[in-house]
């Protein structure tokens, strides 16, 4: 992700503060939400991390060659490595998935707990003699809060997304290939020509009548090589067929957590669209609820002086007369 450290230190320095250094890191966040933001998001980067190290070897259709060496597995893998991995990985976005709905659940509550807290505040009798303003800058600052949280819940997100279109690809391409794989091997499979046109119902027993006499002439040997080759062949065509299954179902799961994830977004969106509406409405109510006050307070030092300065000219009055 871009750092946009040096962009904001360039808007500090233009308000005339001070920038952030480049090697200064970040304090660990004492927020319990940002603390589990946090940890979520270095379990997405872990994961995003071991798919692009694990990309050429699983996407790899060589095979893993019978060796001792370790450095060998790191090459290669064999199609249970490949599904083991698939396994790991759906569990591993399926439970970070988990987290953060977890962790936009928690939020929920505590904004509707602030909420009814703001509003048992300030629908009271007391409320009546409040500052408008202070209320407006407190309103203002819990819906930034809120606006801020909705954003990091939209960034794990959207990480999270990208590990799962990341996975997807790949289960993609792998399944890809191995249907070009079991394609290739199927043309390459030697194979007798089938007559094209069936003359008779007896050139038909003559063809049979040569089967016959053509492995009546094979040995025992080579007939049961001949039935091992094939039972081999078909082994292996079923075993493809499987892999190809088990390839379509894990893409399919994936696929509908891609589909969750993306629809979670979209709904994110639409509600920070509206939280960063409300948020701004709010701030213009608070700028001008202050600058209502700057005009109020000019009125009342004019209303002042006007006051003591009548007191003042009937006090002269009164004492003249009574002097007088």
């Amino acid at each position: 992700m871009t750092d946009l450290t040096p962009l904001f230190s360039d808007l500090l320095q233009k308000k005339d503060s001070p920038g952030i250094p480049n090697n200064k890191k970040p304090p660990p966040p004492s927020d319990e939400f940002l603390k589990e933001a946090y940890l979520i998001a270095t379990h997405i980067s872990s994961l995003l991390q071991n798919l692009q190290q694990t990309r050429k070897s699983y996407l790899s259709t060589a095979r893993a060659p019978v060796s001792s060496h370790r450095a060998s597995t790191a090459v290669f893998l064999t199609d249970a490595q490949r599904d083991s991995l698939d396994a790991e990985t759906k569990a591993l976005i399926r439970a970070t998935l988990s987290l953060i709905n977890r962790l936009e659940s928690a939020e929920k509550i505590r904004v509707k707990t602030e909420t009814n807290l703001f509003k048992k505040k300030h629908n009271s009798f007391k409320a009546l003699f409040e500052d408008e303003a202070i209320r407006n800058a407190e309103e203002a600052g819990l819906k930034m809060v809120t606006a801020h949280r909705e954003g990091v819940i939209w960034f794990l997100k959207n990480r999270l997304e990208q590990a799962s279109e990341e996975q997807k690809e790949r289960q993609e391409v792998r399944l890809q290939r191995q249907i070009e794989r079991g394609k290739s091997l199927l043309h390459k499979a030697p194979t007798r020509p089938a007559p094209q046109i069936t003359i008779s119902q007896a050139a038909m027993e003559q063809e049979d009548q040569k089967d016959r006499e053509a492995a009546e002439q094979l040995s025992p040997e080579q007939l049961r090589i001949f039935e091992k080759e094939n039972e081999g062949m078909v082994k292996y065509y079923e075993d493809t067929l499987e892999q190809v299954k088990t390839a379509e179902s894990s893409l399919l799961e994936i696929s509908e957590l891609q589909t969750q994830l993306a629809n979670n977004l979209a709904v994110q969106n639409v509600h920070i669209d509206h939280l960063v509406m409300d948020s701004l409405a709010t701030t213009e109510n608070v700028q001008r609820g202050n600058q209502q006050l700057k005009k109020a307070s000019e009125k009342v030092s004019i209303a002042r002086s006007a006051f003591f300065g009548t007191v003042v000219f009937c006090s002269v009055v009164f004492v003249w007369d009574w002097f007088i």
